[in-house]
């Protein structure tokens, strides 16, 4: 295994899946480390059951109990597929399997969910809920924009606001249930 590629998608995962500048609040880290020494702040940790990379085709699987934990950000799924481009930079992240998606404020479930590098877009499928600060957004498909900070929902949309909340990390936004 090329311990630079290893390295560099770490690095890239942590800059590839880390939430929006408003929500920067530290997560406990709940992680075990077995046995290794401790990260340092600001890196991003990924155990898993197994790692299989092949440098030919461009692509890294973790598989069985995988937990992707940074500083504001922490990914639970069965299995997580990245792909790189010719140029060793992150193109795709596919999260699969019971996936909770856990931020400041805000935890997701969903079957499945992809992060596109090039439109800095997560899109969430398989009975994805979003549950943002006592609002809860569901749907068949979420899209999220994360530098526009923009979501739309594709199928049939429910969406519940607590009283006295908006939508967003500001609380002050409308919501839109089926923007598109």
């Amino acid at each position: 295994m090329n311990i630079l590629r290893l390295s560099f998608l770490l690095c890239a995962l942590a800059a590839g899946i880390t939430p929006v500048p408003a929500q920067n609040m530290p997560l406990a880290d709940t992680t075990e480390n077995p046995g290794g020494p401790t990260p340092p702040p600001g890196s991003t940790v990924i155990t898993s059951n197994e790692l299989h990379m092949d440098q030919d085709v461009h692509t890294a699987v973790f598989t069985g109990n995988v937990v992707t934990t940074a500083t504001n950000f922490k990914m639970t799924c069965q299995e997580m597929t990245v792909n790189f481009t010719k140029d060793n930079k992150v193109d795709i992240i596919t999260a699969k399997g019971d996936v909770v998606i856990i931020q400041p404020g805000r935890v997701t479930h969903s079957g499945q969910a992809q992060y596109f590098h090039d439109e800095d877009k997560i899109v969430l499928t398989d009975s994805p809920v979003i549950n943002d600060n006592g609002n809860i957004i569901s749907a068949p498909t979420i899209i999220i924009y994360r530098t526009k900070q923009s979501l739309y929902t594709d199928g049939p949309t429910k969406t519940i606001l607590q009283s006295g909340n908006g939508v967003g990390p500001t609380g002050s936004a409308p919501a839109d249930s089926n923007a598109k």
